[in-house]
């Protein structure tokens, strides 16, 4: 299943509204400071429009950028972190 990056500028408040909505549409992910890996099937499109649409109901706005995850450089991870990422990309 695809794994798609969403980086956001949401404080504490909307970054939890912004995960409660990722739940909605995700099997699983993984929460860092200002972003997500988001494990599911939809596309980085459709995840953004559906976030998006939900931030704004919950009285949030601001930035968002969700993009597909392919090949990346990890340094400094958790090594649960690193395991989650790499079992989900193999």
């Amino acid at each position: 299943m695809p794994l798609l990056l969403v980086a956001h500028d949401q404080a504490p408040d909307g970054a939890t509204a912004l995960e409660d909505a990722v739940w909605q549409l995700a099997e699983s992910h993984l929460t860092f400071p200002g972003s997500l890996l988001v494990e599911s099937a939809v596309s980085p499109r459709y995840l953004a429009e559906h976030l998006r649409g939900a931030m704004r109901r919950a009285g949030y706005d601001g930035a968002l950028l969700v993009t597909a995850l392919a090949d990346p450089t990890l340094l400094g991870l958790s090594t649960e972190a690193e395991e989650w990422i790499r079992a989900r990309l193999a």
